[in-house]
């Protein structure tokens, strides 16, 4: 009798799961080994402003611009556009395991169904875990920059004569997490319809900036637009590191703002048609991040003064904040912090969502 390879036994031992054999959602999901236990009212669109949300272009740019101009416009702009590039291949790849196994546990289970059987138990609870802690720390770093945001529109309207403190910064945080678990514990066709709403708020905001930011540079009389050579070659290190280390640095604006793609995949059991609603949210959500926040970094490159420090160190405490203020003015600048600020809020409870999916799926 001939030998059988390792593979092959792994192979006669995993439930062979194949999407396009299932009649419905629920079947597949029986497939997967769980029973519906959740509403299916996320549309393919809602499914999208799940990941959307929580990207929330603008309001992240601002959050971690003062990263990305740490290497001047040449890090800003082609730091987001070569990290973004690496995220949409990743997003490739985990579209097609949420196309073939739409299940809200996503990666950890993943892991279990593929990984040779000494390890999948071992490897999955650690996936497990990672995922559940990457998206608190997820939720933490979206609130915190809420916070400075919040903060940044009074120390504009006092002209910059306000300190913020720590106590103050947590206290605004706290609130803005409460908040989330009020708004989140609303039932699933709530939470989607939220979903549409996000999407509308950012891309109003997107078209408000595009727009009002280059009216008004050109018709400010203290500054003009940049030409070619400072948007697109322009490189600094306002970090010690060497020019080389610190453009790499550059990409981590990026590959923060371009996170948590995964959430579309906790969203599996509740997304109408999932096979296909969930791979279409994870790549068009990191598509059109990839393309509009490229968009967003050449208008920030061509609107921002040359004096890259003076923006970074701003006594606003928000670099964006200060971008807005050169061009537009004391009002305009404390108008557009209170858009973004709200915009991310609704990342929190964008990504809140996400979290309780995972974790639930994780404790079955």
């Amino acid at each position: 009798m001939g030998a059988v390879s390792s593979g092959s036994i792994h192979a006669q031992r995993t439930n062979i799961i194949d999407a396009r054999l299932a009649g419905n959602d629920n079947e597949l999901l029986a497939e997967i080994g769980y029973k519906a236990e959740l509403s299916r009212k996320f549309s393919t669109i809602q499914v999208f402003g799940v990941a959307f949300s929580i990207m929330g272009l603008l309001p992240s740019i601002s959050s971690v611009l003062g990263l990305a101009l740490s290497g001047g416009p040449v890090g800003m702009i082609w730091g987001w556009f070569i990290a973004s590039f690496f995220i949409l291949l990743i997003g490739i790849g985990m579209a097609e395991l949420g196309s073939a196994m739409p299940t809200s546990g996503g990666l950890y289970y993943w892991t279990n169904y593929y990984a040779d059987d000494g390890w999948k138990t071992f490897l999955s609870f650690i996936i497990g875990n990672v995922n559940s802690l990457a998206l608190v720390g997820g939720l933490c770093s979206i609130n915190y920059g809420f916070a400075a945001e919040i903060l940044s529109i009074v120390v504009i309207s006092r002209d910059g004569d306000f300190t913020i403190t720590n106590g103050m910064t947590y206290g605004v945080f706290a609130a803005c997490v409460l908040s989330h678990i009020v708004v989140t514990l609303c039932a699933s066709s709530g939470v989607s319809k939220l979903q549409t709403f996000s999407i509308a708020c950012n891309v109003g905001l997107i078209t408000l900036f595009l727009i009002a930011i280059p009216i008004g540079t050109a018709r400010s009389s203290t500054q003009s637009f940049n030409d070619a050579k400072f948007i697109f070659g322009n490189m600094q290190s306002m970090t010690g590191w060497t020019p080389g280390w610190q453009f790499v640095l550059c990409w981590m604006p990026a590959i923060w703002t371009i996170g948590a793609f995964d959430s579309c995949v906790h969203m599996s059991e509740e997304a109408k048609n999932a096979t296909k609603a969930v791979p279409i949210g994870i790549v068009s959500s990191i598509s059109v991040c990839y393309v509009l926040g490229f968009v967003i970094c050449i208008v920030i490159g061509a609107c921002m003064t040359q004096d890259v420090s003076s923006i970074v160190d701003t006594k606003f405490g928000q670099p964006m904040a200060q971008i807005i203020f050169n061009a537009l003015g004391k009002k305009w600048a404390m108008a557009f912090m209170a858009l973004i600020a709200f915009c991310q809020w609704l990342m929190g409870a964008s990504i809140l969502t996400a979290i309780s999916r995972q974790i639930w799926a994780f404790s079955r």
